[in-house]
């Protein structure tokens, strides 16, 4: 296998997380040197073959002065904590305690941002952003807080201080990886055709249409596909963009082409 990230430095925090462990996987590939940043360290079922690759380091977002020299001298850092369903409905914890939409969304993405910018260095990494491109019904913290950690990037952006790429995913798939998220991907596909068709029927601004449009779901995206959009922000072609699943789609095969 070609390697077009030879000689670059990749840290992904949340790296014992499906994404996170895949990115790593990809990276490792690629020919990158690459950390792994995570509460646990090493990633669960660890085993010598390809997690052997990378360098696990035990570590929390909300505290990156425990790893800022690496973070510092990477090219990219992978952002890919958060939580579907937080903290504040399994144990009732308030809103900005851990293991809240508001901690793990967006105030990590936060703290190692401003790391980064605090560092005197005149070389700074990429940083992409895995938000996220719909909420599950009702969870409407979920996307806000994604959404807040989105703006927290691009005023930085536009402040000079630090390039970052935000890449906005719906339901991720692969059956080489989860096969279960196969049957989901088509479901979710299906789900989608009819309600695009229902909603030219239900009345707007009703409380049934209130509701409906709590159901509304994005299209799917290939494991493979976020995972090369992610790594393909190395090449800075996409600064300060957000990109939906066919961008990541188009990004990730002109980058498997070209590489």
């Amino acid at each position: 296998m070609l390697q077009p990230l030879q000689g670059k430095i990749i840290t992904v925090i949340g790296s014992s997380g499906y994404l996170g462990q895949n990115i790593i996987r990809r990276a490792s590939e690629y020919g990158a040197q690459v950390y792994g940043v995570s509460r646990r360290g090493y990633p669960p079922g660890y085993i010598q073959t390809w997690h052997s690759g990378a360098e696990w380091l035990r570590g929390d977002a909300m505290n990156p002065t425990t790893y800022q020299e690496i973070l510092r001298k990477s090219d990219l850092v992978i952002h890919t904590v958060g939580t579907l369903v937080d903290s504040s409905i399994l144990q009732r914890r308030q809103p900005g305690e851990q293991g809240t939409y508001e901690q793990m969304n967006r105030d990590t993405l936060i703290k190692i941002a401003d790391n980064i910018v605090e560092s005197k260095d005149q070389k700074k990494p990429i940083i992409v952003y895995i938000s996220g491109s719909a909420a599950p019904p009702f969870l409407h913290r979920y996307l806000t807080t994604k959404q807040e950690a989105e703006q927290y990037l691009l005023n930085l952006l536009k402040q000079g201080v630090l390039e970052s790429v935000i890449l906005r995913p719906g339901f991720i798939y692969s059956w080489k990886r989860r096969w279960w998220s196969i049957p989901l991907m088509y479901g979710v596909s299906a789900w989608r055709i009819i309600y695009q068709q229902l909603d030219k029927l239900v009345p707007q601004n009703t409380f049934f249409g209130r509701i409906f449009k709590e159901f509304n779901v994005d299209s799917c995206v290939k494991l493979d596909d976020v995972i090369d959009a992610a790594l393909s922000s190395i090449n800075k072609q996409n600064i300060g963009k957000c990109l939906s699943n066919d961008d990541m789609e188009r990004i990730a095969n002109n980058f498997r082409r070209n590489k």
